[in-house]
């Protein structure tokens, strides 16, 4: 289960919401009963009247509030409808708050360039992937604890993986601070941590479906060396074939876990030019990657 927002007796300046319902498990609702916390979730996002905001799970709508006293719009899309309509009625008269009802995965979403929130965890992939396909600048997020330990992790450690290079290929990913979970009403079974996300500006190089294939069937044997485990991705293929195209890459000689994202994204380039040499046939690889 995950936080999302809620106005509270810590947080005095701010009118209690006019209905009060009670934390509904299905949909991961934990309410944050911490103003400073609410506070240093939204000045991470380092708003300004320029920025549109989209706003996850906005609860009763604290970090609402703070989010445009920045001066920054903001798209709050809850899929709680009675929350929802309570928002709506509140931010009646705020031309720079639009309230959304519904799943923040599903519905059609006005363009926006920042996030802002407290996501339910079982959202946290997806929402990182929006970020990424959406070209985010920045996001401000308080996301499961193990969860963020994981976008953070180094190559070579023991939490880096898979989620690991395909977010740090796209984003530059900050610990701003560890959120206990004291701090939510009711207290969820794990701590938090706020992340600050920013899209990187250089370009990367491989095609991106042909680097996602690439990194999840390599993860699949993680302390395998990077040579071996490519040759067996492709076992499926022509011995011929998978021989012409090693034998065109340049392979590290490392352990798949100890590749930085920088050095998966040299073996995909590398990968991708050997199936563009049309003297060894690979349209059928070519096939298999675009399926996914």
């Amino acid at each position: 289960m995950k936080p999302s927002i809620d106005s509270s007796p810590e947080s005095p300046r701010f009118s209690a919401p006019k209905n009060s319902y009670p934390p509904s498990k299905r949909l991961g609702q934990n309410f944050l009963r911490d103003h400073n916390t609410a506070r240093r979730i939204v000045a991470a996002g380092k708003l300004s009247s320029d920025d549109i905001v989209l706003e996850p799970g906005p609860g009763y709508g604290t970090l609402t509030r703070l989010i445009v006293e920045t001066g920054a719009r903001v798209l709050a899309v809850e899929k709680d409808h009675r929350l929802a309509q309570d928002l709506r009625e509140y931010f009646l008269h705020q031309p720079r708050v639009s309230v959304l009802d519904g799943d923040v995965l599903r519905i059609q979403i006005p363009e926006f360039n920042k996030i802002v929130g407290t996501p339910p965890y079982n959202i946290s992939s997806k929402l990182i992937i929006l970020m990424v396909n959406r070209k985010v600048d920045l996001a401000s997020v308080v996301l499961q604890k193990e969860f963020g330990q994981r976008l953070l992790a180094e190559h070579g450690s023991g939490d880096y993986g898979r989620l690991s290079v395909m977010s740090q290929r796209s984003l530059d990913i900050e610990k701003i601070a560890e959120i206990p979970r004291s701090v939510f009403q009711p207290r969820p079974k794990v701590d938090s941590v706020l992340l600050r996300l920013s899209r990187k500006k250089a370009r990367n190089e491989a095609d991106p479906k042909l680097f996602e294939w690439l990194v999840r069937e390599l993860f699949t044997q993680r302390r395998r060396l990077v040579r071996g485990a490519l040759k067996h991705s492709l076992k499926k293929f022509r011995p011929e074939l998978v021989d012409a195209i090693v034998q065109r890459m340049e392979i590290p000689d490392s352990r798949v876990f100890q590749l930085s994202p920088a050095e998966f994204e040299s073996l995909a380039k590398h990968f991708e030019d050997a199936l563009n040499d049309n003297s060894i046939g690979s349209a059928e690889i070519r096939q298999v990657i675009s399926k996914g």
